[in-house]
């Protein structure tokens, strides 16, 4: 698809779900619920979402350093304008420029830095289920009816299903990193025919990530690798508890486990591909959760509100900070994410990123046949 359908068709998804999440709210008591939240709650759950970018930049280091050494500014920068990406572009382009920036910067093959992005999103997603699923068995609902009930165990049928898809698909990881030479051969000659410069790459990318998943089988960088990720997720869900509790919203109406169920369908909803870090879905989805716990509707839309901001707006200012500093502009990061090339030189190999000074252009062309151009 064009760049201009998907932003279209990107923007008029968005755009539905922000009319279906406000067409009938009063934003007069939309703002006065919001003028008398606690601040200092509000400010201390920033704090804490603040402080997982710095746990995602230690876990990430932890994933690169069989691979590679990277310096914790270069790490940091390229997270906090990963986010920015996100929520101005949406996931798909911060999978690309995030792991690019690190290369563009520091002497990391592309290959490398994509392949822990990667598995740290599974990390990620086997994370958030296993915290909605387990939470899902000692969460105590009471329901308003015999079909909100019902509901109740739909939602718990499907949480059970993800922790299996989870469970599953970390399994599979894991034979494929006992089994990746053969598996690398068989997909050698099952991608035969591609162009040579792209096989060189696929299987560059392959190899790296076989590497990475070394984490599966020792149990010392394993421990680190979990510890970081409960330890980053506990502290988005202890923020999301922050806000809900900012509101007024009594701890037996939302409990810790409400807080965990709200982020768990937050976290579904910013699945919907729409720009602004899931606007509209994020909104509907957070709305959703808190009123199917009984909390009225303007102040979960208050709340749903002030949840997106203190998600998202951290990183953003961050990122954005290093975007004005180093000269980048939004339609160079969108290049970034979607100019495509030929992803490797002309003997098939992939080039190693150098340091560069600022004012020489620096090209690194990543392994998904993206070209990294940065200034």
């Amino acid at each position: 698809m064009s760049r201009k359908f998907k932003t279209i068709a990107s923007l008029l998804v968005g755009g539905l779900f922000v009319y279906w999440f406000a067409h009938k709210l009063n934003l007069g008591e939309v703002w006065t619920e919001v003028r008398t939240a606690n601040w200092a709650q509000l400010g201390l759950a920033v704090a804490l979402l603040v402080g997982t970018y710095f746990v995602r930049v230690l876990r990430w280091r932890a994933l690169l350093e069989p691979m590679a050494r990277a310096s914790l500014k270069d790490l940091f920068r390229a997270t906090v304008v990963g986010f920015s990406v996100l929520f101005i572009m949406g996931r798909a382009a911060e999978l690309i420029v995030r792991p690019a920036m690190l290369s563009a910067r520091g002497r990391i093959h592309p290959s490398a830095s994509y392949a822990t992005v990667m598995i740290e999103r599974v990390f990620d997603m086997a994370a958030v289920v296993l915290f909605f699923a387990v939470n899902l068995v000692f969460f105590e609902y009471i329901p308003a009816d015999a079909e909100a009930m019902h509901l109740f165990g739909w939602i718990k049928l499907t949480g059970a299903l993800l922790l299996a898809a989870a469970v599953a698909g970390v399994y599979g990881l894991s034979v494929f990193r006992q089994r990746r030479a053969r598996a690398l051969d068989y997909l050698e000659r099952r991608l035969g025919r591609l162009p040579r410069p792209l096989l060189n790459a696929t299987l560059s990318l392959l190899r790296h990530i076989s590497e990475g998943l070394a984490v599966l089988h020792d149990a010392k960088s394993l421990a680190i690798t979990v510890s970081y990720t409960f330890l980053l997720w506990l502290m988005v869900a202890v923020a999301h508890l922050l806000v809900v509790r900012a509101f007024g919203i009594p701890y037996v109406r939302v409990p810790f486990t409400g807080a965990v169920f709200v982020m768990g369908l937050t976290m579904l909803g910013s699945v919907v591909p729409t720009p602004g870090g899931a606007t509209g879905p994020f909104h509907k989805a957070a709305a959703a959760a808190l009123m199917f716990l009984g909390v009225e509707s303007t102040k979960a839309a208050s709340v749903a509100i002030i949840l997106h901001l203190v998600v998202f707006a951290p990183a953003t200012l961050f990122g954005l900070y290093y975007v004005l500093k180093e000269g980048l502009s939004l339609d160079r990061l969108r290049r970034i994410g979607e100019q495509q090339s030929e992803g490797a030189d002309s003997n098939g190999q992939e080039p190693q990123p150098e340091v560069v000074h600022p004012e020489i252009v620096h090209e690194v062309v990543a392994p998904d046949r993206v070209v990294i151009r940065d200034v």
